[in-house]
């Protein structure tokens, strides 16, 4: 039932909308900047769903997009963006989503071959122990064909995780008449927070392309994050986006599909200490819903 349910509030969550999540969505290259002038495009997200009874249910998400593109004081042909989305879920008291990211990015030349950027992001995701991560820095995207292109920055970071740590071990001893004596070992856990700094690399390889005179767009990109001084531990992350306009064009149907890997969570057991269990390294993600554009 508890799948069932989540299938139910992936599709609700993508169709409760209250403005477009389509206008941010075009590609920076439909604006014509031999026009003149910028294009912006703002969209705000609210979705809520709440259960009680047999299944304690609360679901809570709003995000915010805004973009502009062309002229931009001096400066022409430039994009600039900020996405905010926040996401709190809870079954049954126990949170098992609890996310939250604000990126902003400036494109110096949005629709040119070659572009340099600056990148900036602070977000967190407590259900794999990310606490907080705050990286910016500087980049540069190469178009390298019709679609295609790829991305490089350099980025500082600061991050922090939770995980368990054992905090303490007692011992007792217990006597049997008939049988050999023994200990039990009573192991108690406490938290921890890890705080570090670093420079991190961030390759992003991305293909965009639209077909049947654009009612059929397709996004595909991949990012591969290693950190300058350690390349064992890195991010890998798959991000796939359809989406498909239908008889009305204001109404489109969107497949979106996500995997994240954190070699963190390979290469070492750690304890999340909310749940008792071992972090995964890997989440994935699929979800289809309807978009409105007005």
């Amino acid at each position: 039932m508890f799948a069932n349910k989540l299938s139910i509030f992936s599709l609700m969550y993508c169709i409760i909308a209250i403005l477009p999540v389509v206008a941010q969505e075009e590609d920076s290259a439909d604006y014509d900047e031999e026009s003149g002038g910028n294009e912006m495009f703002t969209s705000v997200d609210v979705s809520y769903s709440q259960d009680k009874g047999n299944t304690d249910f609360l679901s809570l998400y709003y995000g915010f997009s805004y973009s502009i593109v062309g002229d931009i004081g001096p400066l022409t042909d430039a994009e600039f963006s900020v996405n905010f989305s926040r996401s709190d879920d809870q079954l049954d008291g126990d949170a098992f989503t609890d996310d939250q990211s604000l990126t902003s990015k400036f494109d110096l030349w949005a629709n040119q071959r070659i572009s340099p950027f600056l990148f900036f992001q602070k977000s967190f995701d407590r259900t794999i122990g990310l606490e907080n991560r705050l990286n910016y820095g500087v980049g540069g995207k190469v178009g390298l064909m019709k679609g295609f292109s790829v991305s490089y920055a350099f980025l500082a970071e600061d991050e922090s995780y939770k995980s368990s740590v054992i905090t303490g071990v007692d011992s007792t001893l217990n006597e049997y008449y008939y049988y050999e004596d023994y200990w039990a070992y009573d192991t108690t856990y406490g938290e921890t927070t890890s705080d570090t700094s670093f420079f991190r690399h961030s390759i992003r390889p991305k293909y965009k392309v639209k077909l049947m005179d654009g009612n059929v767009v397709f996004d595909y990109r991949f990012y591969y994050k290693p950190r300058v001084d350690n390349f064992d531990d890195y991010l890998f992350e798959h991000e796939l986006k359809i989406s498909v306009v239908t008889f009305y064009e204001a109404l489109s149907v969107d497949l979106n599909y996500s995997n994240k890997y954190n070699a963190r969570y390979d290469e070492n057991e750690i304890l999340n200490p909310d749940t008792g269990e071992f972090y995964n390294a890997v989440d994935e993600n699929i979800s289809l819903g309807l978009s409105f554009m007005f």
